[in-house]
């Protein structure tokens, strides 16, 4: 193949793309370099599609939503009363996914949890040209108030996502 291919006229990945088609075609057709025409190719999408991931997160921070506090709580422990404001996971998710979705970004969660008990969970923002970014919090089981063992888990889980979720959206209540 001919080391000396002519540089394309277009921009972005279309012309990596038009590149890679001639040179797939040629008579000199060389696999090892069509292979490195790709891996150009996803490195070059790679960094375009982690561009728009920061450009989108910046816009989505320049107008963020209010998080309000929406949730009393007050229970007795040992210790005496415990009492606190918080804002609810349905909450955050119903005010900030409008907020991402409009920029085109958008969050999941994974869940683990280890031999030990400890309860891991991951927020992933992803945004549509497919980079995304991770926030991991871990926790043990919260038997406070009475719980059951599934319980128990089911509320890790709920307290994690909500904070993995404010983390990586990086966003606070605004009574925080």
């Amino acid at each position: 193949m001919n080391d000396a291919l002519p540089v394309p006229t277009e921009t972005g990945s279309v012309a990596l793309m038009r590149l890679i088609e001639r040179a797939a075609v040629s008579p000199d057709f060389d696999v090892a370099k069509l292979e490195k025409l790709l891996d150009v190719k996803e490195r070059w999408e790679a960094s375009e599609a982690r561009k728009a991931f920061v450009g989108a997160k910046a816009a989505f921070k320049a107008n963020a939503p209010v998080l309000t506090k929406n949730k009393r709580v007050r229970f007795d422990t040992n210790k005496g009363a415990t009492e606190y404001n918080h804002a609810t996971l349905d909450h955050i998710a119903t005010v900030v996914s409008p907020a991402l979705s409009a920029q085109g970004l958008t969050y999941a969660w994974e869940t683990a949890q280890g031999d030990g008990g400890v309860i891991r969970v991951t927020c992933i923002l992803t945004h549509i040209l497919g980079h995304s970014e991770r926030v991991m919090l871990s926790a043990s089981p919260d038997q406070s108030g009475g719980k059951n063992n599934i319980q128990a888990v089911g509320s890790t889980v709920t307290y994690l996502e909500r904070y993995t979720l404010l983390a990586v959206t990086g966003l606070a209540t605004a009574e925080q």
